[in-house]
Parts: structure tokens; C-alpha cells; sequence
């Protein structure tokens, strides 16, 4: 079951009161991505589909402004996987059983969930930690114009890498280019497997994955001997009908290596993640791309936008 306009439905209803040890968060940003994709398809082994009816949950950014929990006192803003709503409850916790992000001092509300969230940790630990990317390795990025691989693009030089980028239609790519990607293939275009090609003369020694789809088949073609694909997710494949990979092969005859990462599997790495990209972030070194819809009436339209290629950066619902 795919995502659409329908599972949508706004309603009220009472702000929560907390209990012993619970907070009441009030929302001022929220965060689309796969993840409302997966609540609605559930996750096998990991949880099941939300009932008809349930709250929608996904990445909240806000401030606790009701407590009766000592160690999350008021004015905390913080981030979570929590409810789509202006009120979340929470006992520390997010949906996930993940504990609250707090957002450090001097760092916009909006970070939380960009550059601090999931989309630069995830950045983060595909570069650093999953694929071991070396100076001088090229590195080709899927989703360029999107959450997590706007952020690896700016990312990938601190290692001493080039970055390259795959992105749809010449203004994503202009915006990439002038984001810090070095070199932009544009899906769009009829010639997918020669731009890479061009892009990389050497090969791709590292294609880091957002997509899926007719983007990995085509970047299979063009990998270096001995390089690494990391899947960090599947947009191409969030929908009904998945997409096939015909140039399998390749794996085999150029001696690559495939694997990929779940963000909730590694809780125990944020925290460097989190020091590491704050640091980046109050330097400089990485600028946030975002695209903010605004008012809560407009959340169905910007969840389904990452679905179907109508995202510029980051996209959130601002609510205030």
C-alpha cells in the first residue's frame, strides 16, 4: 500500500495533560519522509501498519511546555518520532522507544531535524562510519536535491572526496552545484548511464543510495573496481509496484560490495554523529538546504512531495 491523499483526515481534540513522568511537547515543526511511508505499510520485524484512525507519527521538532518529569524540565525543545499533532505526550520516549533529542543552544529549532535529525546522521554515518570513504574517492550521491543527500554532498569533501550528484531536471541540479556538489547527472534527461559515466571517468568508487531503481541499475554500470554501494534508502520503491535492477552482474564483475543501514539500529552512534555535525554546522561547513511549506493544513500534500520528486532540500511543515 502506497501513501496518498486519502489516509489523510484533520481532526480536534483536547490538549493532553501529563501524567507522573510525562511531558506534554508542542509542536513547531514537522518532518515528512519515508518513515510516514512505513507507518502506513509497517515494517516487517520492525512494527505494524498504524490502524485507520491512529494519529499519523513521524519526525516532530518543538518545546516541552508541560512536565511532570524532572529530568525533561519546560522550555526543552527537542526532537522525536511522535505524533502529528499541535500536542504530543510523550514519558521521555518517541514512538520508536528512541528518548528525546534535545536541541543544543544555538541551534535553530528546524536544525533538530535537518542537519541534527535524521537526514544528517544518516549522511553522517553512511560516509564515516558504512563506507570508509578514502581522499580522493568520487562519490556518487542519489537524491542530491533531497533530505539526506543535499547533506552527504556537503559532507563528502571533509573526507577529501569529490562529490557527485544525481538529481531531476536543471534547476535541482543548478541548486546542487551551488550547494557544493562538484559535478550534477540529471535523471531526466535521456542519457543517464553516459552522464555518470562522464561525471566519473574513473569510476564510481562509492554511490551512495536514496533512491533505487533505474538510478542504481544505472550506476552499477559505472563503479570502480572494488567499490562500495551503501543503501541509505529506496524513494523509487516507497511506492505499489517496486522497481527491478537488471545489471546485477556488475557486483559480481567488478568485486563491489553492497549493504545498507536502518537509522534506528545505530541509536548508539548519534551522539557523535550529533557532536560531529553540530560542530560542522555552527562552522559553517554545512549550509542547510530547506523547502518549508507553512500551516498545518499543508502536512498531507508535503508528506506525499518526497514520493514524486517535489522536494528542494529538506522538505518541513512549519505550524507557527
Amino acid at each position: 500500500m502506497a501513501l496518498v491523499r486519502g489516509h489523510f483526515e484533520r481532526s480536534e481534540t483536547k490538549m493532553p495533560s501529563p501524567g507522573p513522568g510525562e511531558v506534554v511537547v508542542k509542536a513547531e515543526y514537522f518532518s515528512p519522509d519515508a518513515m510516514n511511508h512505513a507507518w502506513v505499510r509497517g515494517m516487517p520485524g520492525k512494527f505494524d501498519p498504524l490502524a485507520p484512525g491512529t494519529v499519523m507519527r513521524g519526525g516532530v521538532a518543538g518545546a516541552i511546555v508541560k512536565s511532570a518529569n524532572p529530568q525533561w524540565p519546560e522550555g526543552t525543545r527537542i526532537t522525536g518520532f511522535l505524533d502529528w499533532a499541535d500536542y504530543s505526550l510523550s514519558d521521555g520516549t518517541d514512538y520508536m522507544g528512541v528518548p528525546l533529542q534535545i536541541i543544543p543552544e544555538g541551534i535553530d529549532t528546524h536544525s533538530g531535524l535537518v542537519t541534527l535529525g535524521m537526514s544528517g546522521v544518516c549522511a553522517w554515518l553512511g560516509l564515516f562510519h558504512f563506507c570508509h570513504a578514502r581522499p580522493g574517492d568520487d562519490i556518487l550521491i542519489s537524491g542530491a536535491s533531497g533530505a539526506i543527500g543535499s547533506i552527504a554532498g556537503q559532507l563528502a569533501p571533509l573526507a577529501g572526496c569529490r562529490p557527485v550528484g544525481i538529481a531531476g531536471g536543471p534547476e535541482k541540479c543548478s541548486a546542487a552545484l551551488d550547494a557544493g556538489f562538484d559535478a550534477m547527472v540529471d535523471y531526466k534527461a535521456p542519457d543517464l548511464g553516459d552522464q555518470i559515466a562522464a561525471a566519473c571517468p574513473d569510476g564510481v568508487n562509492i554511490f551512495f543510495d536514496n533512491v533505487g531503481g533505474a538510478l542504481l541499475d544505472a550506476a552499477l554500470v559505472s563503479m570502480a573496481h572494488n567499490g562500495q554501494v551503501l543503501i541509505c534508502g529506496g524513494t523509487a520503491h516507497y511506492g505499489a509496484v517496486p522497481t527491478p535492477i537488471y545489471n546485477h552482474i556488475h557486483m559480481a564483475m567488478r568485486s563491489l560490495t553492497m549493504r545498507g543501514f536502518f537509522y534506528f539500529d545505530h541509536v548508539d552512534m548519534w551522539g557523535e554523529a550529533r557532536e560531529r555535525l553540530t560542530q560542522s554546522l555552527k562552522e559553517g561547513a554545512i549550509r542547510e538546504w530547506l523547502d518549508i511549506a507553512e500551516g498545518f493544513d499543508a502536512t498531507p500534500d508535503a508528506a506525499l512531495a518526497g514520493f514524486s520528486g517535489g522536494v528542494n532540500g529538506r522538505k518541513l511543515v512549519w505550524l507557527d
